[in-house]
């Protein structure tokens, strides 16, 4: 639990885990066997996550029993799909997840190269075409998808800047195991950026207690070194029927100017 509801940090950790499960047991492997045809390590790079909640984050209650179950598609032998289920008490969370795999450069994480597994068994189903949420991505990536839809919401994909702030990267939180920028942290990052802008906006009141995540899509274009810092940028935002906000928002590498993710999100009002 994080700020009186689930933790969004923990969830995208605990469907990353299991995207991974599902990926490597169709692999017939270890993670930590996964290499491509010259030998290198191969790591499992987090493209695209999208989560629709039918609760907010905070109508989970503390203990409360939930169940996961999933399945995963892939395209070729370097693209991978899941659509993940979580059950919960009060309702049930769907999240589609995307990965691809990269080479990690030791000493520079704005170098990841892509790459493939080779050799062994691959058992996961294969798409006879390119499913249309990679479509979406790529398109998004290119600069040539203007707006994105979900379920009647429609996010504009903008640069115009109303607040940007700069984020501090925390090395003992934000990192993952071998120094990559998690993919679990940009939410956060996203969300802690966002509440300063939000709590002026909410006469003062702090916005991490009033409002709380029930969808969210993050398309993930690159990472960051533990020396670097990160720009958060809030492109636009629209209040629906009183009680929800539309929030599309991008975060930069300070170093390079260079984006690491859009984040497209709706939160509801507790």
């Amino acid at each position: 639990m994080a700020v009186g509801a689930l933790s969004e940090n923990w969830l995208f950790k605990e469907l990353g885990d299991f995207h991974w499960l599902l990926l490597c047991n169709g692999l017939n492997t270890k993670s930590f066997n996964l290499k491509d045809e010259l030998g290198n390590r191969l790591y499992a790079t987090f493209v695209r996550i999208r989560i629709k909640f039918s609760v907010a984050l905070d109508e989970f209650e503390e203990n409360e029993e939930v169940s996961l179950k999933g399945k995963i598609k892939r395209f070729g032998n370097g693209m991978y799909f899941s659509e993940i289920l979580l059950q919960s008490q009060k309702g049930l969370t769907k999240a589609n997840l995307m990965t691809s795999f990269s080479i990690r450069n030791e000493v520079d994480n704005t170098k990841l190269m892509k790459s493939q597994p080779y050799g062994g068994l691959n058992t996961i189903e294969e798409y006879a075409s390119f499913p249309e949420f990679g479509d979406e991505y790529r398109l998004v990536k290119k600069n040539i998808k203007k707006e994105l839809k979900n379920d009647g919401n429609v996010f504009s994909i903008t640069d115009n800047i109303l607040f940007e702030s700069e984020y501090k990267l925390n090395a003992f939180y934000d990192l993952n195991g071998v120094g990559l920028l998690y993919f679990a942290a940009y939410p956060i990052i996203n969300d802690v950026s966002e509440s300063v802008y939000f709590t002026k906006l909410n006469s003062g009141q702090r916005w991490e207690q009033d409002y709380y995540t029930i969808f969210r899509d993050i398309f993930y274009f690159a990472n960051c070194n533990i020396d670097d810092s990160i720009e958060y940028k809030l492109h636009s935002y629209e209040f629906i029927n009183n009680d929800k906000i539309k929030i599309t928002s991008s975060l930069y590498r300070k170093s390079d100017g260079i984006i690491i993710a859009r984040l497209f999100t709706i939160k509801k009002k507790k």
